[in-house]
């Protein structure tokens, strides 16, 4: 599979459970800009199971906390983009989390 997502190489991985991981943005929007994503590939949000749902939000708890911890933003914005005409690039589901200054 050609996936960008599927062959993630481990180092680049920050924060992982059994279901999910947590990377930095290749094309960040703002300092600390960081991406979870579901082990499982497949396209569309809505297509996750309730497992992997518990997983990303554990994940992203914990991204909230590792981004606070280094750069101190003073908001976020957390983003699903789901299909092409919402700003989805990479077709494998994942979570935005956008630190703001």
């Amino acid at each position: 599979m050609s996936c960008v997502f599927c062959n993630i190489e481990p180092e680049l991985i920050i924060y992982k459970n059994d279901l999910a991981f947590v990377i930095k943005d290749k094309y960040p929007q703002s300092k600390g800009h960081l991406l979870i994503i579901p082990f499982r590939h497949f396209e569309n949000y809505f297509q996750a199971n309730a497992d992997e749902i518990s997983a990303m939000n554990d994940l992203l708890f914990k991204a909230k906390n590792h981004i606070n911890d280094l750069y101190c933003p003073s908001g976020f914005n957390v983003n699903i983009n789901v299909g092409k005409t919402a700003g989805q690039i990479v077709p494998h589901s994942h979570i935005h989390l956008i630190p703001r200054y």
